[in-house]
């Protein structure tokens, strides 16, 4: 069997079976979009930066075996940030730098004994937000070890302006 043009549906018959070609062709790359062959210009939607699996040690339960000993927690934190931040001019003083965020965390970790891992985690919301330059943060908070059978237990918050 010969090969014969496309059907109606964009099927081309071959020896051996069908192929589908697709209706239209691919759409060209944003960067040959613009006129001359030039890049196109881009505009931020949204930069985030974030820090994942942070452990830091933190005395935080209410159970009398939870006083007094620090316990571990994994800290997943996001920052979404405005536009003032230039995620592409390679200037760490134009960005929220992560250890900034990492500090944050750490103060709060060293910080009193807290019952609750969702009063760590507004604590570290709020002193987050302290920075203007960011519009909302999200963190997860987990506490390995809490529940008996589970991997971990936890909290996981979005705050913003």
């Amino acid at each position: 069997m010969k090969s014969s043009g496309p059907s109606e549906l964009g099927v081309v018959m071959r020896q051996g079976g069908m192929i589908r070609r697709p209706a239209k062709p691919p759409a060209k790359p944003f960067s040959d979009q613009a006129k001359g062959g030039e890049a196109a210009q881009t505009r931020a939607v949204s930069t985030k930066i974030f820090v994942k699996g942070l452990m830091v040690e933190a005395e935080c339960g209410v159970y009398a075996h939870e006083k007094g000993r620090r316990r571990p927690l994994v800290v997943d934190l996001e920052v979404q940030v405005g536009s003032s931040v230039r995620a592409g001019s390679d200037e760490l003083s134009e960005t929220v730098d992560y250890d900034s965020l990492v500090a944050h965390v750490r103060t709060v970790a060293a910080g009193e004994h807290l019952h609750l891992i969702e009063t760590f985690a507004e604590k570290v919301c709020e002193a987050v937000l302290t920075d203007k330059r960011i519009l909302s943060v999200r963190l997860r908070v987990e506490k390995p070890g809490a529940v008996p059978g589970a991997a971990c237990s936890g909290v996981e918050l979005e705050r913003t302006r």
